[in-house]
């Protein structure tokens, strides 16, 4: 009798462990193909503000709040490097006065901000994902889902879901 109550607590303790919708993976996941696959559709999505200044990238991971951000790693940053873009690392960005414009520390002008908020597994070959940018006062973000199919994660689905721009 003892056993089936052991199995029924287990049963019941497991079942209340299932959820309908899979929970965000731990940020120290972000830094994969669907990531990378995430953010460079998010690159190609953002408008030429500011034509012929040159620019700064920054990548981070996860929310944006008072407490800070998670900056993405050097390695994963250097995923990015046949774009020939100039990437910081988000924790030597820089609050400048008088409107707040975050900016890359060594030229003082603005940078993106590119943010991968959520990465979400839906099945074993698709993603949910929720990513960002923001330059001065402008800003977009968007919901993507991404499938991989042959080794490759593509963008099957893009929605912007607020911004400015």
């Amino acid at each position: 009798m003892t056993r089936r109550h052991l199995l029924l607590s287990l049963c019941l303790g497991l079942a209340a462990c299932d959820s309908s919708e899979t929970a965000p993976l731990p940020l120290n996941l972000y830094e994969c193909d669907a990531g990378e696959a995430a953010l460079r559709h998010l690159i190609t999505t953002i408008p030429d503000l500011n034509p012929g200044v040159a620019k700064s990238y920054s990548i981070v991971l996860g929310e944006i709040n008072r407490d800070g951000m998670t900056p993405a790693s050097e390695a994963f940053t250097k995923r990015f490097a046949d774009l020939k873009l100039k990437f910081i690392d988000a924790q030597f960005l820089k609050d400048i006065d008088p409107d707040h414009t975050i900016a890359d520390s060594d030229t003082r002008l603005a940078a993106f901000v590119l943010q991968l908020r959520k990465l979400q597994p839906t099945s074993a070959t698709t993603w949910d994902t929720e990513v960002g940018w923001s330059y001065k006062k402008e800003f977009a973000r968007m919901q993507l889902q991404l499938e991989v199919k042959d080794g490759k994660t593509t963008v099957v689905k893009s929605e912007k879901i607020e911004g400015s721009k």
